[in-house]
C-alpha cells in the first residue's frame, strides 16, 4: 500500500498535525483526502520522490535459478527457449 502526504492548504488555521504535514498509507483506488481527519480542515496531496533499489552488481544466471526465477533466451524466431 502507497503512502501519501497531506499537507494544510491554510496552515494559519489548522491543528498541528495538518499544518507539520502528515503521511497516510492508502489503498491507491481510494481518492485522495480532501480534509484532515482531525480538524476537517482543507488538505492537498504533497508531491513526493520515491525510492528505487539501485543494483551494484550484475545478477548471475545461477543465482537468478537458486532465487526460483526462469531463463528464458530469445531465438531467431521469435520464440523464447527455457534454459
Amino acid at each position: 500500500m502507497p503512502t501519501y502526504s497531506y499537507i494544510a492548504e491554510d496552515p494559519e488555521n489548522a491543528c498541528p498535525s495538518c499544518r507539520r504535514g502528515f503521511d497516510l498509507r492508502r489503498p491507491m483506488g481510494r481518492p485522495a483526502l480532501t480534509h484532515c481527519p482531525l480538524c476537517r480542515r482543507p488538505v492537498k496531496k504533497l508531491i513526493t520522490g520515491f525510492a528505487v533499489p539501485k543494483l551494484t552488481q550484475k545478477v548471475s544466471m545461477s543465482d537468478a535459478k537458486k532465487a526460483g526465477f526462469t531463463i528464458l533466451e530469445k531465438r531467431c524466431d521469435g520464440s523464447y527457449e527455457k534454459l
